[in-house]
Formats: structure tokens, sequence, C-alpha cells
């Protein structure tokens, strides 16, 4: 069995290859794969792969809209990206709002003399 990317022009990942399947990124099955043919699951002939060794296929320009993707490519190794700052919840949010006016009150400022 044969496992393996679709790939579009500009060398994006636009649907995964399994055995004579293929599916979209979502993982929802959409086309099949006879040699170098694109079939619709009825059996309708949509597209073509270019002749290509391996279990990776790439998309011919006229077969480039079945599987549209639209970002950039995948970086084979995931990228180490700073983790997002989470937002405080509102009632935490609203807990600090509150601690600094008690803090602002007379009785807790530093007396002066």
């Amino acid at each position: 069995m044969v496992s393996g990317y679709i790939f579009n022009n500009r060398g994006i990942r636009a649907g995964v290859l399994n055995g004579t399947s293929i599916f979209d990124l979502t993982g929802k099955k959409v086309y099949d794969l006879r040699g170098n043919n694109i079939y619709r699951l009825s059996g309708e002939l949509v597209g073509h792969t270019l002749d290509a060794s391996g279990a990776d296929k790439r998309l011919d320009r006229d077969s480039e809209a079945l599987l549209s993707v639209l970002r950039a490519p995948e970086p084979d190794e995931p990228e180490n990206r700073p983790a997002p700052q989470r937002q405080p919840s509102d009632s935490f949010a609203e807990a600090i709002r509150l601690r600094r006016q008690v803090s602002d009150t007379p009785s807790d400022r530093p007396k002066k003399g």
C-alpha cells in the first residue's frame, strides 16, 4: 500500500494519498487515484498527477484546483515559536482591579511625618 502526500505546483501539501484514495487535509476522502489519473468518487475522470516515483505525487497545473490550499508550505519540523500569552479571565481581571482599588485606600498608604 502506498501512502504519501499530494503537492500542488507551489510545493504546498494539498492532500494525502493512502493506497488509491486521496484525502483532503481535513481527512475527508475526496478522490481515487488510478495510475496518474484522479477520479471523483463517482468514477468521473477529473485530473492527473505528474509522473513521479515514490509515494509523494505532484498535481499537474490543470488539476491544481482539485485540492486548493491557500496557505504557506508546511515545515517538516515544527518551528520553535514562543507560546502566545494567555489573557486573564474576566473574573481574574476583575479580582486584580478590585485589589488595586483596595490597596489605594488611605489606610494602606504610608504616613508622612
